[in-house]
């Protein structure tokens, strides 16, 4: 019972407690609810004042409603009297009352300043009186039928010149652009190929395209925008057109002008990156024509050493420019900078194995452009190393594209490594039967290839006995080339020579498999 009379207290102790806390936020609450909100004063699209503060019982928007009409109850021969601010104190507010002649139009107290802006009744009075008098001289034109007349007079003539300077801007610019475009047509029928000329009249066509919307938008808002200044009643909505034009026109000059130091130091940093770049390719093209020479730095290396360099060069030249362009710490640069963050993070995985696996390919001297290799299972010449992978084309005019990943997991072998200066070396067997005398055939081997232009003839075509079989002699052939991409033809031109040398002695090629001797020997009977 004890225990179960704590809980309860607790329990109604926590009530309480919550109870008092909503109480006291629905108190806050209805409090500010209760609070006036702020009432602008706007006649004739012109913001006079605004009402912070209720005055003698009346709400700022009543005290509104009460100036609208007094304005309006304002007659045509009292807009030529003296709008004064007179100072008042009531029931403990102090502040202004506003005239019209005699006419009493709205009052502003102390508790109508914005405190946060830091502006005194003095300076609020003063701007109020030259709205008024602005007012009054707007409500007295827009009286006037001979000025209304001689405004929409104006406006007229102005929508007249907008036209006629619409109709011949469009015509002459659309003129430009079809002389454009029929230069650009003539180019194929006088020149064979694409030329850089028909793009850029092409460009240019397109261009004076844009170039004419262009005109068109400034000259419709320009009427606009003189259009609603002329008019008493629409004068603020054209006034402030025309100060967005000019705060543009302003804001384009300022930039511009406090952006030329960036600028000059933009230009700075990529002419001296430039330089320093032709500097580096003059140096890399001594190294690799062998007049200089750098222990780590290897002939084969030289172009990629160079491609990196010059990729870790602009990267230091971006990040020193980058706070100096103009614009960089906008928004929208940081916008591009997180979307092309999480591009890079998204595809970066794969993208820098294979670029790592292209840069140990690359600088382990494995391969090189023009090499006869095989690789996967692949062989032929290689024709590419990028950076993601590397092109092989067989003997077959196939081209083969093995990813670097691939490559650095598999073997290499290269048929050319060896042999810069000889050329890559390729063999091929023949098989002749015991009663045929090796000299002989050695010799024989020999002539043949020395009479294809494809091989090599320093140094000289060699031939070993690689074994010794059953039924005949295994004879292989080594010969050196040049040009490895054309094995297949070069082959084929070989064992043709071979063929017709052996027809001539009379020595039986014995490649087929036979059960005894035969009592003819198999020669073709009948040389071509």
């Amino acid at each position: 019972m004890r225990l179960y009379s704590i809980l309860k207290l607790i329990s109604m102790s926590i009530v309480f407690f919550l109870g008092g806390m909503f109480s006291q936020m629905s108190i806050a609450q209805t409090k500010t609810d209760l609070s006036p909100r702020p009432a602008v004063l706007s006649l004739m699209n012109r913001d006079i004042a605004i009402f912070r503060a209720p005055l003698n019982g009346a709400s700022p928007e009543v005290r509104v409603d009460n100036a609208i009409k007094r304005v309006d109850q304002v007659e045509t021969s009292e807009l030529t009297n003296e709008i004064q601010g007179i100072p008042f104190t009531l029931a403990g507010e102090k502040g202004f009352q506003f005239h019209l002649g005699t006419r009493h139009l709205f009052s502003l107290i102390e508790k109508d300043i914005d405190l946060e802006s830091g502006e005194s009744m003095e300076l609020i009075v003063s701007r109020t009186v030259e709205i008024l008098n602005e007012l009054k001289t707007a409500k007295y034109q827009q009286t006037k039928l001979s000025f209304m007349l001689h405004e929409a007079l104006l406006v007229l003539i102005a929508t007249i010149a907008l036209v006629i300077a619409i109709v011949v801007l469009r015509r002459s610019l659309n003129w430009l652009s079809h002389f454009l475009l029929m230069k650009c047509h003539q180019f194929p029928s006088k020149t064979s190929g694409a030329h850089w000329t028909e793009y850029l009249f092409m460009f240019a066509a397109r261009l004076t395209q844009v170039i004419s919307w262009l005109f068109l938008l400034i000259f419709i808002y320009a009427w606009i925008t003189y259009s609603l200044s002329r008019f008493p009643l629409t004068y603020p909505l054209g006034h402030q057109l025309g100060l967005q034009v000019s705060n543009t026109i302003r804001w384009i000059v300022e930039s511009a002008l406090s952006a030329i130091p960036n600028l000059i130091t933009i230009f700075i940093v990529i002419f001296i990156t430039r330089s320093l770049l032709d500097l580096l390719k003059v140096f890399f093209r001594r190294v690799q024509s062998g007049q200089l020479k750098i222990p780590f730095l290897h002939f084969e290396t030289v172009s990629a050493t160079q491609r990196i360099t010059g990729v870790i060069i602009w990267g230091l030249c971006i990040a020193i420019i980058y706070p100096f362009i103009p614009g960089s710490n906008s928004e929208a640069f940081k916008g591009l900078s997180v979307f092309l963050g999480v591009i890079i993070s998204l595809g970066s995985t794969g993208l820098v194995t294979q670029l790592m696996s292209g840069l140990v390919v690359v600088y382990s001297r494995a391969l090189r452009v023009g090499d006869f290799v095989q690789v996967n299972g692949v062989r032929g010449v290689v024709t590419e190393i990028g950076g993601l992978a590397t092109k092989i084309q067989s003997q077959n005019k196939i081209e083969t594209t093995i990813p670097n990943s691939v490559i650095i997991a598999n073997s290499i072998e290269n048929f050319t490594r060896l042999n810069d200066a000889t050329g890559s070396l390729i063999s091929t067997t023949v098989t002749i039967g015991y009663d045929a005398p090796w000299r002989k055939i050695h010799h024989m081997l020999i002539t043949a290839a020395n009479t294809i232009d494809n091989i090599q003839k320093l140094p000289t075509p060699y031939v070993y006995q690689r074994a010794l079989s059953d039924f005949y002699v295994e004879y292989q052939l080594f010969f050196h080339t040049l040009h490895p991409a054309e094995q297949v033809k070069t082959l084929s031109e070989l064992h043709q020579k071979i063929q017709d040398e052996f027809n001539t002695a009379g020595i039986q090629i014995m490649s087929p498999h036979f059960m005894s001797q035969p009592h003819d020997p198999v020669i073709a009977k009948e040389l071509s």
